[in-house]
């Protein structure tokens, strides 16, 4: 018998051996999901039966419908959306089969999250999981006026951003789009660049954001590589609200101050945006195409892009949807390595004058669950990525596609109402051209990882899980990493949640690591085939409360040890030419905390996050590159958010790579954001930077953003 044969030979049987027998009765339960102050619907709510794999989720009006074999006994619903307080209630099918059942939810003084699936690969209330989890709402991303997530990110809890990269706990500094350690995924679909396995923010929808849940710390038990430092999942809304049509245009400018202006042109930025989503027939549909632009604040900073996204759901309101999308964006973004002087920060050297880089991404997935019933859930995720890059720089032309295949195959089993377990599996395969990595090569990972959930008892939970990764690149040898993990979850009221965990995290080579060869603003670039993957140990107690109503409370004490960890030093007996090396081994330890407090209910509000981190860089005892020991955001907001205002703080890094004798300092930004509703248009102003501080972005010699004026309109119908 052939490989492939004993493989769905052994699927099969698992989907029958876990199926229950068919019940001969079934049973419909039918509901309406509401605000208990105003009685209105609410769409979007996640309607849970607990120990089962059932789900609904209510469409505009609030409405639901559960159908499922008879399980005899009462039902236990979990009912959450965010914003609102989660309401658990126990049911009789039988009695309820003919009525129409009403669900009140409390809501909340602010956006507290629903339901997250990240962290568990299912679907969790918040303080179920045994690890850290921050979430951003459509609604505080649409208050926050952003033009990209990368704008939103750095006030969620535990984030920071080092000159552009994403930071989690202090896990990254600065590696200029290659190799992140933040895994980055769109509906669970990878959305990491091929060759650098970074994260394009470009790629990334803006208008049909459900939420965003940010998973901090190692996550490779379920996620694999680049989860190193913690996981981001973009989660889209699925089209069910009948048809609708949003346009959002934007435009601002940049306010250069005078002793640093280097051009007669307004500076400027501007945006479009149009998405329109609507039923068709059992399916939902949305299109969505933008166009921006910007001269950006400093010279060499313009950057042009269109991005186009179609997302299908078929029986989007079944317990078997079926979901695909594709996303496509074309970039043009000049290139900004150094300024030209201390005197003249905002310009860069004469030759790299007019430097750029296009940067083309087609990204096409599928989320299928074929097969749900109340003990068993099979999902599949295959998908397809296609980049195009070349550089138009001064000093090279490099180039590179890249092609990656991949599935991911995921089974979810509850078992006689304590475990719950989620096995899976996945591909991938990446085919590469290029004009500088030396071989080309090819890219090819599997990956098979167990989890069980254990409900010990109705206030106590754990998880146990493990994941083994196999990374194979041609000329270059195999790399295999186990990582485990194991967590506890003690809930002594259903205010009060306290957490602990042990994981490890992995991340393999990417491909511009292992391959490079190129002369990069001057210097020489050369590969290294022995290059090997890095780890990270990281364990953590944490605690969520709400002790009273208008007061939100989340804190953990995280400790993380890395090894291996990939970095740029110099090429043994070559002067002046460098290569990617496993140098580095380090802690990190510190502090995660964020709070929200109802100062004035419905008037008042502030929230703030606050991150404390100890660093050691274990060959030098000194910090590590790039990071800020106190990192500070704040947002007081007044009348639902029509009036806030965005303080974020760090202070001085302690450690920087290129030039050390720098003159650096703290940073501190102040952001006022306005809004109002006219003749049912959305209309919000932005100030950035509102003193014009002046600042290096945290890498040496790139200045910080000037102040700006940016002003958003936003109509739907």
């Amino acid at each position: 018998m052939s490989f492939a044969s004993l493989t769905r030979s052994s699927w099969l049987a698992l989907f029958v051996s876990s199926a229950p027998p068919v019940a001969a009765q079934e049973v419909t339960v039918r509901g309406v999901v509401v605000d208990a102050e105003t009685g209105a619907g609410i769409a979007g709510a996640e309607v849970l039966v607990r120990a089962t794999q059932l789900r609904a989720r209510t469409a505009a009006e609030g409405r639901f419908e559960l159908a499922f074999p008879d399980l005899g006994g009462q039902l236990h619903l979990i009912v959450a959306a965010t914003g609102y307080r989660t309401a658990e209630r126990s049911i009789d099918p039988g009695a309820v089969a003919t009525d129409t059942l009403t669900i009140a939810l409390e809501p909340t003084y602010f956006e507290l999250p629903g339901l997250t699936v990240t962290a568990s690969r299912g679907n969790a209330r918040p303080g179920e999981a045994p690890v850290s989890v921050a979430v951003m709402g459509r609604d505080e991303l649409a208050r926050r006026d952003v033009t990209s997530l990368n704008e939103a990110l750095p006030f969620a809890q535990g984030v920071t951003f080092n000159a552009g990269q994403m930071d989690i706990r202090g896990s990254s500094g600065i590696a200029r789009g290659v190799g992140s350690r933040v895994l980055m995924l769109l509906d669970g679909h990878r959305v990491l660049t091929g060759v650098g396995s970074a994260i394009d923010f470009g790629l990334l929808p803006l208008l049909d954001i459900e939420r965003i849940e940010i998973v901090k710390g190692p996550h490779s038990t379920l996620f694999g590589t680049n989860a190193m430092g913690g996981v981001v999942n973009v989660i889209t809304r699925p089209p069910v609200d009948g048809a609708r049509t949003i346009v959002r245009g934007y435009y601002g400018i940049f306010d250069t101050p005078s002793e640093r202006d280097f051009t007669d042109d307004r500076l400027s930025m501007q945006g479009i945006q149009i998405q329109h989503s609507r039923q068709i027939g059992e399916a939902g549909a949305t299109i969505f195409v933008g166009r921006e632009g910007s001269d950006g604040f400093r010279q060499n900073g313009d950057l042009q892009r269109w991005r186009l996204r179609a997302k299908t759901v078929f029986g989007a309101q079944s317990q078997t949807p079926w979901e695909l999308f594709v996303n496509w964006k074309r970039e043009d973004a000049q290139e900004f390595f150094t300024w030209l002087s201390p005197e003249r920060p905002l310009e860069v050297d004469p030759s790299q004058l007019g430097d750029w880089k296009r940067n083309i991404d087609l990204v096409v997935g599928m989320t299928a669950t074929p097969v749900v019933t109340p003990a068993m859930k099979l999902q599949l995720r295959p998908q397809a990525q296609h980049v195009r890059s070349k550089n138009h720089f001064h000093d090279n032309e490099d180039f590179h596609t890249s092609t990656r295949y991949g599935a991911d195959v995921q089974v979810s089993r509850f078992t006689d109402g304590r475990h719950s377990f989620t096995t899976g599996a996945e591909a991938t395969y990446t085919q590469i051209s290029s004009n500088f990595l030396s071989p080309t090569p090819t890219v090819t990972d599997l990956a098979f990882f167990l989890q069980d959930e254990i409900e010990f008892s109705e206030r106590v939970r754990g998880t146990t899980g493990v994941r083994l990764d196999m990374h194979s690149a041609s000329s270059a040898e195999r790399d295999v990493s186990v990582n485990p993990k194991v967590g506890l979850v003690y809930e002594p009221s259903d205010r009060l949640s306290l957490r602990t965990s042990l994981s490890r995290g992995y991340r393999a080579p990417s491909v511009a690591e292992q391959y490079s060869s190129t002369v990069v603003f001057g210097f020489r670039v050369i590969p290294n085939l022995e290059l090997r993957g890095e780890s990270a140990w990281a364990g953590e107690v944490g605690v969520t409360t709400t002790p009273y109503d208008w007061l939100w409370v989340d804190a953990g004490l995280f400790w993380s040890e890395y090894e291996g960890l990939i970095e740029v030093a110099g090429a043994p007996d070559q002067f002046l030419t460098f290569q990617f090396r496993n140098v580095a081994e380090a802690r990190v330890r510190g502090l995660d905390a964020g709070a929200q407090v109802g100062l004035i209910p419905g008037k008042l509000t502030l929230g703030a996050t606050y991150l404390l981190l100890d660093t050691e860089d274990k060959r030098t005892r000194r910090a590590l590159s790039y990071r800020s020991t106190h990192n500070l955001t704040t947002t007081v907001s007044a009348w639902a958010d029509r009036l806030a205002l965005d303080v974020r703080y760090r202070s001085r890094a302690d450690q920087v790579i290129a030039y050390p004798l720098d003159e650096r300092g703290d940073i501190t930004l102040l952001d006022l954001r306005m809004g109002a509703t006219v003749l049912d248009m959305d209309v919000q102003a932005k100030i950035e930077n509102l003193l014009q501080a002046e600042y290096v972005d945290v890498q040496e010699r790139n200045p910080g953003a000037t102040r700006s004026f940016r002003v958003t309109l936003t109509s739907r119908f």
